[in-house]
């Protein structure tokens, strides 16, 4: 499975690929199933067509890995469009963005500047318009372990700003346990994921057993710390219904109400489990990206569940 995913991987980063299935037009069929929208308006429109079903949704604004200044540009101030957008239709204002797409690969400063732009915004339109049971954040996504203290370094400074920011960690890292700690002494929120990137096995667990074990731990300490009234706030991103109902198990068991934590899956993943999960009165998030770069984005797909490449063999060859 590490192989398919480094091979897929491959595949998002290759710019030749990229251009060549982003302008074949069949394509588009297979971005539809992962991508909800192209632009800021369309997107809006969709992420109110969500909750009117029950889901609330965080915004992202595809492209990953970016060096060139002006999209790095065009990305914040298209996701500024969306956060004052947001501000007249009561949804949450919970925008994702990964730290290259904010300008990490231009210098840290660079980025740091853009982060706390975006957080800035989402906190200016937090006002009476939104709902006060709102998740008004800026969720800085988790890359690669390149990136890693970088990411947790900027994440530190929204929050020494008393911005709104969350932070993505993934399970699957061996410092993540301690990253944690040390975000459980100060108010916040993070989304737990099991991680997606194919790491060296000197830093992170490999097999799938040990690596689900550790995400319920995590996720039973994160369930604990929504309770000792440091307004901690968890948000368990997995499409596994093993650990979902695991989870919720345990948070039954202890009296935590399902209105401390809340679950998030991508958008076009696992629908049927989406509508279940919301009859059982569970918060529900998805993941909604929009924007014309879906191929980096949409061949992660793949690299996280094989069985996707059959759906993308239909839509590039339709006959």
């Amino acid at each position: 499975m590490r192989l398919w995913q480094q091979a897929m991987i491959s595949l998002a980063l290759n710019h030749s690929i990229k251009n060549f299935i982003q302008n074949y037009r069949p394509a588009s069929v297979f971005a539809r199933r992962f991508v909800g929208a192209i632009n800021e308006f369309e997107i809006l429109q969709k992420a109110e067509d969500l909750r009117s079903k029950g889901t609330l949704v965080s915004f992202f604004h595809l492209g990953e890995y970016v060096k060139d200044k002006d999209k790095i540009l065009q990305t914040i101030e298209s996701l500024i469009k969306v956060i004052k957008g947001v501000k007249e239709t009561g949804l949450d204002n919970h925008i994702s963005i990964d730290p290259t797409q904010a300008g990490l690969l231009q210098g840290f400063s660079f980025c740091q500047n853009n982060l706390i732009k975006l957080a800035s915004c989402i906190q200016s339109a937090s006002g009476s318009s939104i709902r006060t049971s709102a998740r008004n954040y800026l969720m800085i996504d988790m890359e690669d372990a390149s990136v890693t203290q970088a990411t947790l370094d900027l994440y530190a400074t929204l929050i020494d700003r008393k911005l709104p920011a969350a932070l993505t960690l993934q399970a699957s890292l061996f410092r993540t346990e301690n990253d944690l700690e040390q975000i459980f002494r100060h108010p916040g929120a993070v989304r737990l994921v099991k991680g997606a990137f194919a790491e060296k096995s000197s830093i992170c667990h490999t097999d799938k057993e040990k690596i689900d074990h550790q995400y319920l731990s995590l996720g039973k300490k994160m369930l604990f710390q929504s309770t000792s009234g440091k307004r901690f706030y968890p948000i368990f991103g997995t499409h596994d219904h093993h650990i979902i109902y695991k989870l919720i198990a345990h948070a039954r068991k202890n009296n935590i109400s399902s209105d401390r934590y809340e679950f998030e899956m991508l958008f076009g993943v696992r629908p049927n489990l989406q509508a279940d999960l919301i009859r059982q009165k569970q918060i529900i998030r998805v993941y909604l990206p929009y924007g014309k770069d879906f191929w980096p984005y949409a061949v992660r797909r793949i690299g996280e569940n094989p069985k996707n490449i059959r759906f993308l063999a239909r839509s590039l060859f339709p006959e």
